[in-house]
């Protein structure tokens, strides 16, 4: 029996417009990028001093001195790899700012942490380049920003004084009322000076700004209007860490709930070196071809959107290596899933596919309409064998926006009249409305052209 169609939940378009891609490119690139990696970046350890793996002391905004700074270069890694979405850290932990923020301190001062500020190596603002780059590219912006944390400001992750012992020099010990003043400049800044946003990330909790940031870029995906969930891990391996559950797009969690009551996208943010790193270090190994194609059957694969890591380097460019790999991975994206052997589409509970004789089949996928909601809840694919019966390849319960089966070994038509696949879609909450059903030949496994999976 089907639910009411006003009952069904979809997403709003923000929502929509965020899982249109595969792929959001979550660009790591601040002070952390001059120091070591690690959340805030900033510590004791390195904040005054020059530590042997930093350019210069962590204190000091001349430390940010990328010499050869290309937004325009990342956006050839972007569009490479097929985001349509890129969103950079404007302030990560330790406080620094990519853009020349106006906030001043408590006794008038400027903020004084930021490009374009007295001591700054570089002047001009590095998020009005990184937009025009994005612009330019077509490709949709946003920005990341720690509003709870700030090492130079004395912040934790609670939001909490860090500094009720020491203070280091640079540092500013502010009251809870003063640093929200300056937070609270910071954002707006943030979220009207560079047009619509398409996503936002905040970290560590929006400390009361979620009104703010809804006010300011209703538009804008993974804000309170327009929530995004996180999968659990950073690691690529939801499956692994967290568990292989089905995803469903409604209610928070790791996983959703079918009946749930608010439409909620899920995404993972692996990184791309093989390391726990964000940002970039030297001598730091990438993952290959064939690390990241697992990777994305179990995120993309799974209905999930993959936020995949981009840590610039000290030059201001995506390293020849990394640029390497985003390519690879997209081409590989396009080779093995831009040509289906057959593909419908429609509405209701039956969907056929016919294939020519001696065609070889491995894996299928689906996708749902989910600007209706996510409406299926059980479904198979079967084949019509020899004898003129169904044989079930795939049994599942979610499909969303997207939903890849690789079946355990390859299948061939046969050589004299080929075959028929179907989809059955067993239990729905609602008419089905399969935007594609589509099955694929064998694709390359990542290490030679010629080995397939």
């Amino acid at each position: 029996m089907f639910v009411a169609i006003a009952d069904i939940v979809v997403p709003t378009p923000a929502q929509l417009r965020y899982q249109s891609t595969d792929f959001v490119a979550l660009i790591h690139f601040n002070m952390g990028t001059y120091a070591h990696n690690g959340d805030p970046c900033c510590d004791a350890s390195n904040w005054a001093v020059k530590a042997p793996y930093a350019a210069g002391e962590t204190r000091d905004p001349a430390t940010f001195d990328p010499t050869r700074l290309n937004t325009t270069q990342w956006f050839e890694s972007i569009t490479a790899l097929g985001a349509s979405i890129a969103v950079l850290t404007a302030k990560h932990g330790c406080g620094f700012t990519l853009w020349p923020t106006k906030s001043k301190l408590p006794d008038g001062s400027p903020y004084g942490y930021s490009v374009g500020s007295e001591r700054a190596s570089i002047k001009h603002d590095v998020l009005e380049q990184f937009v025009n780059a994005a612009r330019a590219a077509g490709v949709g912006y946003g920005f990341y920003y720690s509003i709870m944390k700030n090492f130079f400001l004395c912040r934790g992750f609670t939001g909490a004084s860090i500094c009720s012992k020491t203070v280091l020099p640079g540092q500013h010990n502010l009251s809870l009322a003063e640093y929200t003043r300056i937070a609270t400049e910071q954002v707006t800044e943030l979220w009207t000076r560079y047009g619509n946003l398409t996503q936002i990330w905040v970290d560590s909790g929006d400390d009361g700004l979620g009104d703010l940031m809804v006010r300011l870029q209703p538009q804008a995906a993974n804000t309170p209007a327009n929530p995004v969930a996180w999968c659990g891990t950073e690691s690529g391996h939801p499956s692994r860490d967290v568990g292989g559950g089905e995803i469903w797009n409604t209610d928070p969690g790791f996983f959703g709930n079918p009946n749930g009551t608010q439409w909620i996208p899920k995404m993972c943010d692996p990184q791309l070196f093989q390391d726990h790193i964000w940002f970039w270090e030297p001598h730091l190994k990438v993952r290959t071809l064939a690390m990241m194609i697992p990777i994305y059957h179990d995120i993309v694969g799974r209905g999930m959107t993959m936020e995949l890591a981009f840590s610039i380097d000290r030059d201001g460019l995506v390293e020849a290596s990394h640029a390497q790999v985003y390519k690879q991975l997209g081409d590989w994206v396009r080779t093995c899933y831009g040509s289906p052997l057959a593909s419908t589409s429609g509405i209701g509970n039956t969907f056929l596919l016919n294939l020519m004789p001696g065609q070889v089949v491995d894996r299928f996928q689906l996708e749902e309409d989910i600007s209706l909601g996510q409406r299926v809840r059980n479904y198979t694919i079967r084949v019509r064998n020899s004898l003129n019966s169904w044989s079930t390849l795939v049994a599942g319960s979610a499909i969303g926006r997207k939903r890849i089966h690789i079946l355990d070994g390859p299948i061939t038509t046969s050589s004299r009249f080929g075959s028929q696949l179907q989809l059955l879609v067993s239990h729905a909450i609602a008419r089905p409305q399969v935007k594609a059903f589509m099955a694929f030949k064998p694709c390359p496994d990542g290490t030679s052209p010629n080995i397939y999976i």
